[in-house]
Order: C-alpha cells, then sequence, then structure tokens
C-alpha cells in the first residue's frame, strides 16, 4: 500500500540557497527609484521581497511615503509609465551585479543531497524571470546547486503570493497531492506562496531577505540584538501562516520528519467500527472555519441542526432537539438525570455493555431503579418485559439501548416502546448506534425521549450528541443533579436564546454536522442510507462467510451496522495490525465469554470496500 510521504521540496532561491541576505535586487530597486529623484530605505526596498520584480515595483509604489515623496519630487502622481522607467532601471543595476549574489548559502548542498538520498525531488521558483535567472543558473551549478526545476514568475499567469509557479513545478515533476509537496522561503510572500498551493510552507530565517543582514553583520551583532531579530523574522513567518519555521536547511530533514509523522497519521483508513467512523471529504472540510457563537449566522446554524434532526424520528411540533457538548453517553445520562424522578422506579432493561452503562449511570444519579437482564446475544424479550410491567405497576419509565453495538444485535423498538407507552409508562430509548439508519416513529411508537450521536449513522463528528424529546418534558423543572447535563436549562438555553448553547459550543464539531444532515439529505434521506448499510452487511455475511468466519448473533436480531464474528484460531493483535496497514481498522470484540470481534458497516463505506476488506483478510490468512 502507498504510503502518504513528502515527494518534493521547491525552494526559492534569492536569499533562501543562495545570495545570503538578499541582497542582489535591492540596489536595483535603490536605483530605479533614485532615477525619479525618490530615495526609498531597504526596509521599503525589502518589503515585497518575492514578488514577480515588476509587482515588486508596483507595491513599492503604492506605498503611502513613497508616493507622498514622488508628489514632493516630481509635482505630480506616479503612473505607469513612471513604474515602467524605474522596472528597467532596476533590471539593468540588476544584471551589472547579479553575478556577485550566486554563492550558495551554509548547508544547502549537504541538506538538498540528503534530500535526493531519500527520493525527494527538488524544484524552485523565483521572482526573478526567466532571463534574469538564465544569467545565474550556470553559475549556481557550478557551485554545487542545481534543482530538476526552475519556475519564474514570467512564466505563470502571476507571481507569488500566487500559487502557479508551485503547481507549474509540480506538474513538471509529476506530482499530483500538494499535500506532499513542501515549499520552503525566505520572505512571507514565499510562505503564503506555499499556502495558497495548499502545500506545507517553511521559513527559513538565518540569510533570510526578511532578516536582511549579510553573515558578517550577523556575527557583529550582540547575542541579545541576534536574538531580537530572530524574534522579530520568526513573528513575521508565524502571522503569514507559517506551518514551520526553521533557523537553517540544516534543520529541513527534521521538519521533513515531523511532517511525514503527520501524514502518517492522516493517514487514509476506513474504520470499519461504530464510530467513530469513516467520515466525507465535505463533512471534515466544514470544520475548517472559525465562528463565535454569539454571531446570528451561527445561531442560524444550530437552529437548522436542531430542526433537521427532530424531523428525523419526530415530524412534529410536540418534539424537540437539545444538542449537548459530549459524547453519547452525556445523553443517555442527562435522560435519566433530568426524565427519571429519584422516587418514581425506572425499569432498565440491558443485554449488552451500554445498557450496563445505564445501570451504573442510574446508580451514581441515585435514581430508584430495577433491571432486566438478557444475554448478549439475544434480542429483549418483549413478553418477558411485559409480564415484568404488569407485576410492577409501579415502574414510571422504561429504559433500553436500541442497537447494542457490544454484539450488534437489535432490540424490537416499536414492539417495546408499544407495549411500555401503552401501559402508561415513560420510554426512554438509547439509538446511539441505530438513529438515521433504522426507522423510528417516536410519536406513533410512543417514544418519550431518545439518545443519538452526531458521530454514528448521521456519519458526523465525534464530541456532540443530543436529545429528542416531548417538548412537555423538556419544559417540565429538571430533576437533574448535573448543571452541565440539564436538560431543561439547556432546552432554554437553546430555543428561548435562538441556538445560543448555554456553555462554549463545539462550533466546529457542529458545522461538521451540519453538513453531515445535508450530506444525508442528498443521498436520499433514511431510505438510501439504511439501504447502504443493508448493502454492506450483506457483503461482510457473504465475504466472512466464505472464509469460514462465523457471525455469533442470530440473522433474526443480527443489526446492519456492527456484526461480531468467532475470532477462532485467529491472533486479533495480528489480525489487526495487518489490516491496518492495509488501510482497515476494525473493532475488537467485547463478548465475555467468546473470544471474538467486530465489523462495523456503517459511515462512508460501500460494499466495494467490504468486499476489500474482505479480500485482505483473505490473503492474511493465507499468509
Amino acid at each position: 500500500m502507498i504510503k502518504n510521504r513528502i515527494e518534493a521540496v521547491i525552494f526559492d532561491w534569492a536569499g533562501t540557497t543562495i545570495d545570503y541576505g538578499c541582497f542582489a535586487p535591492l540596489c536595483g530597486f535603490i536605483e530605479g527609484f533614485k532615477s525619479k529623484n525618490v530615495e526609498i530605505t531597504l526596509e521599503e526596498a525589502r518589503k515585497p521581497m518575492g514578488m514577480l520584480k515588476i509587482d515588486h515595483v508596483r507595491a513599492i509604489s503604492a506605498m503611502p511615503r513613497i508616493q507622498h515623496e514622488f508628489m514632493k519630487q516630481n509635482s505630480r502622481d506616479i503612473c505607469e509609465a513612471d513604474i515602467q522607467d524605474i522596472y528597467h532601471r532596476f533590471e539593468s543595476t540588476l544584471t551589472d551585479n547579479l553575478l556577485c549574489y550566486t554563492d550558495i548559502k551554509p548547508k544547502v548542498i549537504e541538506t538538498v543531497a540528503l534530500l535526493r538520498e531519500a527520493g525527494i525531488k527538488i524544484g524552485s521558483t523565483s521572482g526573478y524571470t526567466r532571463a534574469m535567472m538564465e544569467q545565474i543558473a550556470d553559475k549556481v551549478a557550478e557551485n554545487g546547486y542545481q534543482p530538476d526545476t526552475c519556475v519564474c514568475a514570467d512564466e505563470v499567469p502571476k507571481g507569488r503570493p500566487h500559487p502557479y509557479m508551485m503547481w507549474k513545478n509540480m506538474a513538471e515533476l509529476g506530482i499530483s497531492d500538494p499535500r506532499h509537496v513542501i515549499k520552503v522561503g525566505d520572505t512571507v510572500s514565499d510562505i503564503k506562496e506555499g499556502l495558497s498551493a495548499n502545500t506545507w510552507s517553511v521559513g527559513v530565517i538565518m540569510g533570510s531577505s526578511e532578516l536582511g543582514l549579510t553573515e558578517q553583520q550577523v556575527q557583529q551583532l550582540s547575542d541579545e540584538q541576534l536574538g531580537s531579530e530572530i524574534r522579530r523574522v520568526r513573528s513575521a513567518f508565524y502571522a503569514a501562516g507559517a506551518d514551520y519555521i526553521i533557523m537553517d536547511m540544516g534543520e529541513l530533514p527534521r521538519v521533513i520528519e515531523k511532517i511525514e509523522e503527520r501524514l502518517a497519521q492522516q493517514e487514509a483508513h476506513k474504520l470499519l467500527t461504530p464510530g467513530p467512523l469513516t467520515t466525507r471529504q465535505s463533512v471534515k472540510h466544514a470544520m475548517l472555519a472559525d465562528h463565535c457563537t454569539w454571531d446570528e449566522d451561527y445561531k442560524a446554524i444550530t437552529r437548522s441542526v436542531l430542526r433537521d434532526i427532530t424531523e428525523i424520528s419526530a415530524n412534529t411540533d410536540d418534539f424537540a432537539a437539545v444538542l449537548l457538548q459530549g459524547s453519547g453517553s452525556y445523553a443517555v445520562e442527562a435522560m435519566i438525570q433530568c426524565f427519571c424522578r429519584d422516587d418514581e422506579k425506572l425499569l432498565i432493561i440491558e443485554n449488552g455493555a451500554y445498557g450496563k452503562r445505564m445501570i451504573k449511570q442510574a446508580e451514581l444519579a441515585g435514581k430508584c431503579f430495577v433491571t432486566m437482564s438478557f444475554d448478549m446475544c439475544t434480542a429483549i424479550d418483549v413478553n418477558a418485559v411485559e409480564a415484568r410491567l404488569i407485576s410492577e405497576p409501579d415502574i414510571r419509565a422504561v429504559m433500553f439501548v436500541h442497537s447494542e453495538t457490544t454484539s450488534g444485535l437489535i432490540n424490537p423498538i416499536r414492539e417495546l416502546s408499544t407495549l411500555a407507552h401503552s401501559l402508561g409508562k415513560l420510554v426512554l430509548v438509547d439509538a446511539m448506534s441505530s438513529f438515521a439508519a433504522y426507522e423510528i416513529d417516536m410519536e406513533k411508537w410512543g417514544i418519550d425521549a431518545l439518545a443519538a450521536s452526531a458521530n454514528k449513522c448521521l456519519e458526523g463528528l465525534p464530541g456532540l450528541s443530543f436529545v429528542v424529546a416531548r417538548k412537555e418534558l423538556l419544559e417540565m423543572e429538571s430533576s437533574s443533579k448535573s448543571l452541565c447535563l440539564d436538560l431543561h436549562d439547556q432546552y432554554l438555553g437553546l430555543y428561548e436564546g435562538g441556538g445560543k448553547f448555554r456553555f462554549t459550543s463545539p462550533t466546529n464539531i457542529l458545522l461538521a454536522l451540519r453538513q453531515a444532515l445535508d450530506d444525508y439529505r442528498m443521498e436520499g434521506g433514511l431510505t438510501a442510507r439504511s439501504a447502504r448499510y443493508h448493502c454492506n452487511h450483506e457483503a461482510l455475511m457473504k465475504g466472512m462467510g466464505a472464509l469460514g468466519i462465523r457471525s455469533l448473533v442470530p440473522e433474526i436480531w443480527q443489526s446492519d451496522i456492527i456484526t461480531t464474528f468467532e475470532l477462532g484460531a485467529l491472533n486479533f493483535e495480528t489480525m489487526y495490525g495487518y489490516l491496518k496497514s492495509h488501510g482497515f481498522v476494525i473493532y475488537p470484540g467485547k463478548l465475555t465469554d467468546i473470544p471474538s470481534f467486530r465489523i462495523g458497516t456503517i459511515g462512508d463505506i460501500f460494499p466495494n470496500d467490504i468486499e476489500k476488506l474482505c479480500e485482505t483478510l483473505r490473503d492474511y490468512m493465507k499468509g
């Protein structure tokens, strides 16, 4: 399998690889403006450094002090003809002294050699024109540095900070993924060029145009003075958005190692788990915006999320969704805290780890509760529940898990809910793994509240859960002993506040959920998503059956969300490592009495992904 790695480093020239301090262009700019009776400082000459040189002249000409001085000296505004005159003087001056500034900066030759040893290609961009570059390229090559490609600013539609020189380098080097490319430069324009091309952007401090000092001047500075100058340059690069900042070229190989570590962490895996799970690129990309929680635009997004979540399971004004900052277990515990009175009996029905977690939550909340337990691979028996409710009429509320990801079984939500509701019980459901994949009609089936999460079948991201409940429940005075999990207060805050969370909103996660809901609708909603998950599950059962691997939950109770398989003679750790190295991540088993493993079929997963998984597992078993 191809691993993410850096394929190319694209260097700037003057100030980065040659011409310590980037002095070659300065005289040209100074002489050019002097020809119009305007004296410019070194700082003014350097400020736009890195741009195409004619654009550099235009940038200096646009500076308020320069415009004022030009008017003072010439009794008129500067015009394009003046800019062209200045540029021609710059060009002739640069031509006269360009060869004097071709010395290669320290550690460049050694570093480039190391990169080439590692199979990394070397590209380059320059604010020089092609004619200027041709004057120095051979001399620099004689000195020991010759990149594989060189693109000049006059060879593309626009120079820095635009991305075109970077893209032309990538095209010539045969590289398609910008995240496998690093731009190294010594100016703010270089940093912005890399960022605009979506490559990694690295700023080099020593010998840079931003530092603006010769080697001799650097040596003459005190440690305190040099430190101050280095901090100034570092601050400029950081403000420009640099991914990394290095002192000199000798630090670049270590930076590349760090970037490759990050790329390895970001390497695409198919998460065949019940969550967190594989998400669409659109969902991840939606997180990139920053929002203020008080902003009306953001509150409008929050309101739209609340509306769309409610409509999935309760398309009626009698219900409302309440968002909570936290995982799905936060929402489950919030239902227990808020809807279960301390002096009224709650029946918790469990057949897996998440039912057992509800018991622990009720115990810590000080609730009055009783339990019913069933085998982890057996669905809840509706008749047994009916007998229990009839025998204990003081039970006020019933709570159970719809889809137990412990094993992958699906409990009979409609039958259980309808039964409990018909007997006058409050019905609370953990629909964490089933919400948006299985039909749930809260009004028709008598469900009073359910808990779910953004990162399951909605295919959002972890960190945001929600409760959908009858408004009359949410508007009642809460019995919660927890401030953060108080659904009554959270409900009032979200709805009376027009979408404002009581406490800090997970803004980026909510933006991702908004996009996930849009994608859910675009795919075709519940009908299309449940059909895709079913096809995934069918492909999994077919593939695993062909390998002789047996599932543990009877088909009648098996969900399309996650399936538990008997581990048999397989070693989970080595199997997991092999599958991960080939792009698949699976789950260990959670059954206590049978060695097992689990495979999820939800998220941005399709039948062909499942088929590839089974082929990979077949190869592992052969090996």
